[in-house]
């Protein structure tokens, strides 16, 4: 395998990773602050991709990018204070039911009004094409096709590389999402008293503060990840009513192999999982078992995920 052949795999894998990575911080936002298993997760997503299609389609892209995720979050709102509130001191099981009873009427409700095959999303003019990578010495031609490409210097590869524009944003979207998050979990007050949360949520109770109120931010701001998932990865993972399930399990695995309520965990199996997938795309019948291969090797050695705490769903 060549450096140009190791660069694109890596890209891929990074690619790849980004909206695993979207897709399960959320879900592990909403399992380590508020201990539910959502496995309605996945429709929030389906919820963004159409609502983008629609958006974009009628308004344009950049107001899809803000009105979709804000739509998200009071769809998350509205389904924790509707339905999730009554099963945080049930068992798993109770709401693993719930929340994927509720994930088949989402995907249902998409087929009635949608139908159920892939319907076209609106790409900009700016995420179309390539992006261009050229290493020392390569020799770019002269001609408009060329200077119109965004071009990036990679001194390590030969010559000249070619990549999907769009799939190049959704990595750096999916990178300021997500530092965006940890900044505002890390460094704010809601963040920490969130955190706080997470520990004793009965002692904050006690000290005054409405940490119900908070919770249910928590989970819209699960819901608003989806939304940006949803606006930049549906060109790629395609717009039809069970994508959601398709990203369910593969996202839920992320969960589970980076450590159960593990944000830093999610993230780093997220892109441990784009990279095998990435590298195991030669060989078919590998890349169909190598999520689970994956999963089955980190918790034989780490029974609690790569960065899990004990105590959790134990």
């Amino acid at each position: 395998m060549s450096v140009n052949d190791v660069f694109l795999q890596l890209v891929t894998g990074l690619q790849l990773g980004a909206i695993y990575a979207l897709i399960a911080l959320g879900l592990t936002l909403i399992f380590g602050t508020l201990g539910v298993v959502n496995f309605a997760h996945g429709a929030l997503y389906v919820i963004a991709i159409y609502a983008a299609v629609v958006i974009g389609g009628q308004i344009g892209f950049w107001a899809a990018v803000i009105l979709v995720p804000l739509l998200l979050f009071v769809v998350g709102i509205l389904m924790e204070r509707g339905i999730i509130q009554y099963f945080y001191d049930r068992p798993h099981t109770d709401q693993i039911l719930v929340t994927f009873g509720l994930a088949l009427v989402i995907e249902e409700g998409a087929k009635a009004i949608f139908g159920a095959n892939n319907i076209p999303y609106p790409i900009p003019d700016w995420g179309t094409g390539q992006m261009l990578f050229y290493g020392t010495g390569a020799t770019i031609p002269g001609v408009p096709r060329f200077e119109e490409m965004p071009q990036v210097w990679m001194p390590f590869i030969e010559g000249m590389l070619f990549y999907p524009s769009w799939r190049i944003i959704l990595i750096a979207v999916s990178f300021l999402a997500i530092g965006g998050l940890f900044a505002l979990l890390q460094f704010t007050r809601f963040g920490l008293v969130v955190r706080a949360g997470m520990r004793d949520s009965e002692m904050l109770r006690f000290l005054g503060i409405n940490i119900t109120a908070r919770f249910a931010i928590v989970f819209g701001l699960g819901a608003l990840i989806a939304g940006i998932a949803g606006v930049f990865g549906g060109p790629i993972t395609q717009v039809t009513p069970d994508v959601g399930m398709h990203l369910l399990v593969p996202s839920f695995l992320v969960v589970v192999i980076g450590g159960m309520g593990s944000l830093p965990g999610a993230l780093l199996s997220a892109m441990l999982l784009g990279m095998a997938l990435s590298f195991s795309a030669e060989y078919s019948a590998v890349q169909q078992i190598v999520i689970y291969l994956v999963a089955v090797v980190v918790l034989l050695v780490r029974p609690r995920g790569l960065m899990g705490k004990k105590g959790v769903l134990e």
